[in-house]
């Protein structure tokens, strides 16, 4: 969520896969939601709303 609320929303369809480590999304799902990756190694993306040199995150598997 961001600073002012949910920033874009989608319907998909949700898969679960025993023993997967970590989420995996489409592309088609990934530019409906407006993410704009920067570096997939580190997690590094930002969404399409976002201001010039915000950079987030993803979680990290726990």
């Amino acid at each position: 969520m961001g600073e002012k609320g949910v920033l874009s929303s989608v319907r998909a369809h949700l898969v679960i896969e025993e023993g997967l480590n970590e989420p995996l999304i489409t592309d088609v799902t990934i530019d409906a939601l407006g993410i704009q990756v920067i570096s997939f190694g580190e997690g590094l993306w930002k969404h399409m709303l976002d201001s010039p040199g915000v950079v987030r995150r993803s979680e990290k598997v726990k």
